[in-house]
């Protein structure tokens, strides 16, 4: 027990050990009540930080819970490297630097991990919330963040409840970046939402 707590609360595996108890925390306030658990699957994260959530294969779950797993697998990672290499690295220089690269090294194996482990819980999430959100999206308008918007690609971002969404969406009609459209359909096998100029949706031609 003295060797756990000797590497849990040295570095670098202290880095994980202080990031995964603030996830544990905020579970925990969030099973007394206390807090909101974002559970909307359906839904990247504000701004890029979307764009790398579905590069890195993390997309379609709760944000706190892909934390938490990106935690815990690092913790794990560091924690057994440091265990079996940390008595060898010298103090100084030599071992700020070896706790970086295992902090680093943790990190991409927590990545890889926590996109395997997520996979299967998608269909969990999306089952859970997807149709209520379905009906407060459409009809909503939204504003074209990416350089533009066609039949196969494209970004926007609403708001919904005073919370900025980021949402994959399609249009017949090319739209580029900062124009106004409005959401008007749910693509369920593509996780995207198809949308039509504003100008065009007020003009009654909402066909998609």
């Amino acid at each position: 027990m003295e060797t756990f707590f000797a590497v849990a609360f040295s570095f670098p595996t202290v880095v994980f050990s202080v990031l995964l108890c603030v996830a544990i925390l905020y579970w925990l306030i969030s099973l007394l009540g206390m807090g909101d658990i974002d559970a909307d699957g359906d839904i990247d994260a504000v701004g890029d930080f979307s764009g790398l959530m579905v590069t890195l294969g993390l997309q379609g779950v709760p944000l706190p819970l892909v934390l938490t797993l990106l935690f815990l697998f690092g913790w794990l990672a560091s924690y057994f490297v440091d265990l079996v290499f940390g008595s060898l690295v010298p103090a100084g220089v030599l071992n700020w630097l070896y706790g970086a690269a295992v902090i680093f090294s943790a990190l991409v194996a927590s990545v890889l991990v926590t996109s395997i482990v997520v996979r299967p819980l998608r269909p969990l999430f999306r089952r859970a919330f997807l149709q209520p959100l379905q009906k407060r999206i459409v009809g909503t308008p939204c504003v074209v963040i990416s350089s533009r918007v066609t039949e196969t690609s494209g970004r926007g971002e609403t708001v919904l409840d005073g919370a900025h969404l980021v949402l994959q969406i399609r249009s017949h009609s090319p739209l580029s970046r900062r124009e106004r459209a409005v959401i008007i359909e749910h693509i369920p096998d593509k996780n995207a939402w198809w949308v039509v100029p504003e100008s065009e949706f007020h003009s009654g031609g909402t066909t998609g």
